[in-house]
């Protein structure tokens, strides 16, 4: 499919020619995404997160790499710091070779890099894109001037719209289109990828990343005013390159909802309307009781049979313990590192219709030697969160999300700090979604299960249950370092501060998010210019109007065509339209991602409680 975007015959990307605008390609075939598709399984334990969480935070201190390569130090026999330190020392080397590190390591990862790029220069050339008017209307913006399926012109007879010269279109016709009828979706609207083409695969690049050259504009961004900027934005997308190569991978033919799925529905259907015990017969909490149970009885106890047997009853319960899964136990550091043997650190008792693959069948990805001939497609956002002693605090993001609409198809984000002046520590949260089952366990004791797999305790039936999400931490927004993730991830900024509350500051980022290569969608290179300043001015110049025509007639005319190809108002409105999208997204994928499921056993009957006492409910 990638090769249906070119410029030798009518369009054909989601939303043109046949192809409707919510086409898929098969998970196998395409990069995983985790628009309610893609969920981690199985949970990883509490033990696990600790494990890594505190590589995070290792990785996090100064001269962290050479400490771990030492060869003295660290004499530490608990399993756990074992595979700890295993893992960072290879990632301590890996850091030391590559200068990319990769930090929350489990089915997906983040990758962190440190990128040889010139500070000072791209930070002037953002500082002539002006100020940012609000921490939520970025300077470059995508979601204005976005692509509207019954609005936008395009070039669907073929055709490109070229960097050197976006009005020239000689040849081509841009027509505006009605919705595809077969997409479900009300004047759907995206975001506009610009086209990045690789250099020849024998042009070498002094840090050995691949060269790549930016084919048409950037959204937003003047191609001819800002030819620098553009020249550091393909450094910035040659160096991410790697980081996407490492974060990358499949996804997985069986899905978050299998072909099976309907056969295990119809089977649920006929378990529910089976009996069911009374409410008092199921699994509630214990009450909080003192330390000292036989405190609680009096003389009068002592003579009810029921409050000794209910006694006893809580002392086997409280008796009973676990054990956090040890590392190295299922499968040792190594076998994990090469994929072999990495399915449960707990192995459930029962066994679901869909087991876990007993080896992770890891694919390399190398995106300048896939896709060396159809390029990429990057969606480029730059925005400047600006502070002032008024003004002091940033209060981050309202939720976790994922990126981008579907149809949009984003699969990896990057971000680069560009500028970190005088602010507190910025971060970026993750979490990625999971579900816990807890009838695989068939565990009776659910404070257990809770800290074991890490999962709020909440009141069976009384509570709603915690979400169907595990939450890492979080990772430090470096100046001058890539921080990039897959969009299985879901990820947060965090609120930061003023450092000294007297002086402004500011947070200058540029974000990259990366469009699946195996779909090709409508791009910047099949839309011409929607701005209607860049328009003007270049009308004004190609038909040297300041020389035929008045000062006062040619700001007349200006203003008659204001709305052509579209005014700066409809922008707006359309960019407040396309955030409300996403947001409607967002919100449609965090009631997908449900809830921990419990099936938590109680005792049903008096020999439950008493088999181990001897204590039976006849009176004394």
């Amino acid at each position: 499919m990638s090769s249906l975007n070119n410029t030798d015959g009518p369009l054909q990307v989601p939303g043109f020619g046949p192809i409707p605008l919510n086409y898929e390609l098969p998970p196998k075939t395409r990069f995983a995404h985790g628009l309610v598709e893609y969920r981690h399984s199985p949970r990883l334990t509490m033990r696990e997160m600790a494990m890594l969480r505190v590589m995070q935070y290792i990785t996090e201190q100064p001269g962290w790499d050479q400490a771990l390569l030492a060869t003295e130090g660290f004499l530490i026999s608990a399993p756990a710091w074992d595979w700890c330190i295993a893992e960072l020392r290879d990632k301590a080397q890996a850091w030391q070779e590559t200068g990319r590190l990769l930090v929350f390591d489990s089915s997906s990862t983040v990758c962190q890099a440190n990128v040889p790029l010139p500070q000072k220069d791209i930070q002037a050339e953002i500082a002539r894109l002006g100020t940012q008017a609000s921490h939520d209307s970025p300077l470059v913006d995508p979601s204005e001037f976005p692509l509207v399926y019954d609005r936008s012109p395009v070039l669907v007879e073929g055709g490109r719209v070229s960097l050197d010269d976006p009005w020239l279109l000689t040849g081509q016709t841009a027509k505006e289109l009605p919705v595809h009828p077969l997409d479900q979706m009300r004047r759907p609207r995206e975001w506009l990828p610009c086209e990045v083409e690789f250099a020849s695969p024998t042009t070498p690049t002094p840090d050995d990343t691949t060269d790549v050259r930016i084919t048409s504009y950037v959204n937003n961004l003047h191609p001819h005013h800002n030819q620098n900027l553009y020249a550091h934005l393909e450094r910035l997308i040659a160096c991410s390159i790697p980081s996407w190569n490492e974060i990358l991978f499949y996804g997985e033919a069986r899905g978050r909802h299998p072909h099976e799925w309907q056969e295990k529905c119809d089977q649920v259907r006929e378990y529910v309307l089976g009996p069911e015990p009374p409410v008092w017969k199921q699994a509630r909490r214990l009450p909080k009781l003192p330390a000292n149970l036989l405190e609680s009885l009096t003389t009068q106890d002592w003579e009810d049979p029921r409050r000794v047997n209910m006694i006893a009853r809580y002392k086997r319960i409280r008796r009973a313990w676990f054990e956090h899964p040890e590392p190295g136990v299922s499968f040792s550091y190594e076998q994990w590192k090469n994929g072999e043997f990495t399915g449960r650190a707990i192995f459930p008792q029962r066994i679901g219709n869909f087991p876990d693959p007993l080896h992770h069948d890891y694919l390399p990805v190398c995106l300048q030697e896939k896709f060396q001939k159809d390029g990429l497609q990057v969606i480029v956002q730059i925005s400047r969160i600006g502070l002032s002693p008024e003004s002091p605090n940033y209060q981050g993001e309202a939720y976790f999300h994922t990126e981008g609409l579907r149809n949009e198809h984003i699969v990896a984000t990057t971000m680069y700090v560009v500028e970190a002046e005088n602010i507190t520590l910025a971060r970026v949260a993750f979490q990625h979604e999971d579900k816990v089952h807890a009838s695989e366990f068939e565990c009776e004791e659910p404070d257990a299960m809770s800290e074991v797999l890490d999962v709020d305790y909440w009141e069976s039936y009384e509570e709603t249950p915690p979400r169907g999400v595990h939450t890492f931490g979080s990772v430090q927004m470096i100046e001058g370092h890539l921080l990039s993730w897959p969009n299985t991830l879901r990820s947060k900024q965090e609120p930061f501060t003023l450092a000294n509350p007297h002086q402004p500051g500011h947070l200058t980022v540029i974000k990259l998010r990366l469009v699946d290569p195996h779909y090709r969608i409508c791009s910047t290179g099949n839309v011409p210019p929607q701005q209607h300043d860049w328009w003007a001015a270049e009308a004004q110049r190609a038909s040297n109007l300041d020389a035929r025509l008045p000062p006062e007639l040619v700001h007349l005319v200006m203003e008659q065509t204001n709305w052509w190809p579209m005014s700066t108002a409809e922008a707006r409105r359309l960019r407040e339209d396309l955030r409300r999208d996403h947001q409607r997204a967002q919100e449609a994928a965090e009631k997908s991602e449900g809830y921990h499921l419990s099936a938590l056993l109680p005792y049903d009957s008096p020999t439950d409680a008493t088999e181990s006492t001897g204590v039976t409910a006849q009176s004394p």
